[in-house]
């Protein structure tokens, strides 16, 4: 599994009677639950990509970047939840 992060600018045109109604049309556009910026229309900054790794620590089924030396690898929930392994390719 990947986790990716990025940053950027963008920008999109709002008309509203004033100033303040702008940034509560803004600010309620970006809170709701399924707002996602088209990265497409992004001036990127800074990108990050991170593989994480299934793992079992302290007896919890974890995703993580740092894999301990206490951890157990793999967890039988990653196997069914995650399209890699639950076609078959990763194992």
């Amino acid at each position: 599994m990947v986790s990716y992060t990025y940053q950027g600018r963008g920008s999109e045109v709002v008309e509203a009677e004033t100033l303040e109604d702008d940034e509560r049309l803004i600010e309620e556009k970006v809170n709701r639950d399924d707002f996602e910026p088209e990265a497409d229309e992004l001036e990127i900054e800074h990108f990050d990509v991170a593989e994480l790794h299934p793992v079992t620590r302290g007896g919890k089924e974890i995703w993580t970047t740092y894999i301990q030396s206490g951890d157990k690898r793999g967890h039988p929930s990653a196997l069914f939840s995650t399209p890699l392994f639950a076609s078959g390719v990763g194992s």
